[in-house]
């Protein structure tokens, strides 16, 4: 386990060097910058711009200002946004804060409600169950998320049954409720039901057919026994592999919901950033949502090597292979 996750931490680190690289690239070559937006709202003359683009460094070239940032963050520092005149550390946090609860409450949402609705599917094969199933995924895969947030959004205008805006912009607990939080939970879940609800269906429908899931049955175990214990575990693999990636895209992909429902996260502050060519800012918060999407890809290969021993053992099996080659030693049972 150590292993893996020195091996993730090195790809993860090369990772995040060429998608900072490409990002900073992209951003000089749209052009412009925060100085230029601020001197189109308040008129700074032309003189007053170039001594400010001299102390920010914005007059060097490309290659310089991207060390220059980059030295910086391995130092711990994301530098300064240019339109909050604050640590971009400091913006980002609470932020993420909010992101990553609301992306919690989706996957939740989204994997208890497919597991619940797969498990009916795959014990009644061509039941009410099983075609209302195929009717959810084909719903949820086919709309797309910004037609989802305009629905939530006119629900909430229309009823009283939730607030509406986001939580404060200053802790995570701050104006912070359940049914705050449900409305961009859900549209954010429901995409993730297509993918969640057919993996889980065809999985225990494999699951329930295999002979150690028959054995369980013949034994007189509880039909929910059966599911819970015995063919859950053996369909989770790839729902576990489907999580760590879901996790990753829930965060990156919460812009438009978190701006539709006005939810003060990270997807709302990556808009803000771009209005304003805010290039430290928004910098920050690609590199926090790529780290979110490596992290969850890390946790899903631990939690796949937890629920399968047989991974740990093929893994180990590996390893030995590799250390008696480069001993010149005979394989085991040569």
């Amino acid at each position: 386990m150590l292993k893996l996750i020195l091996s993730r931490a090195v790809q993860g680190v090369v990772v995040l060097f060429v998608v900072s690289a490409l990002t900073f690239a992209l951003l000089a070559a749209a052009g412009g910058d925060a100085l230029g937006e601020l001197a189109s709202e308040q008129g700074a003359s032309e003189t007053t711009l170039r001594e400010m683009r001299r102390v920010y460094g914005l007059d060097e070239p490309l290659a310089s200002r991207y060390f220059h940032w980059l030295a910086n963050l391995a130092r711990g520092r994301m530098g300064e946004s240019f339109y909050y005149h604050a640590p971009v550390a400091t913006i980002i946090r609470p932020r993420l804060l909010r992101t990553l609860a609301l992306s919690a409450v989706a996957l939740a949402l989204a994997i208890s409600f497919s597991l619940a609705l797969g498990a009916l599917a795959a014990r009644r094969k061509g039941s009410l169950w099983d075609r209302a199933s195929e009717l959810v995924i084909l719903l949820t895969a086919s709309t797309p998320r910004i037609v989802l947030a305009l629905v939530a959004l006119a629900v909430v205008a229309r009823t009283s049954w939730f607030p509406v805006g986001g939580a404060g912009a200053e802790t995570l607990t701050a104006d912070f409720s359940l049914l705050r939080i449900l409305p961009p939970a859900v549209v954010l879940a429901l995409p993730l039901v297509a993918l969640f609800l057919a993996q889980a269906r065809e999985g225990l429908s494999h699951a329930l057919a295999q002979d150690f899931v028959q054995v369980a049955r013949a034994k007189g175990l509880p039909e929910r026994a059966v599911i819970m214990r015995h063919a859950l575990r053996d369909a989770l693999n790839p729902l576990i592999t489907l999580t760590g990636y879901a996790a990753g895209s829930v965060v990156s992909g919460s812009v438009i919901v978190e701006t539709v429902l006005g939810w003060s996260g990270l997807g709302a502050l990556s808009v803000n950033a771009v209005r304003h060519r805010d290039v430290p800012l928004l910098m920050g918060v690609v590199m926090v949502t790529a780290t979110a999407v490596l992290v969850g890809n890390l946790v899903a290969d631990i939690l796949l090597r937890l629920n399968d021993p047989r991974l740990r053992q093929d893994h180990a099996q590996k390893t030995r292979r590799g250390t008696n080659r480069s001993l010149n030693l005979p394989a085991p049972g040569a």
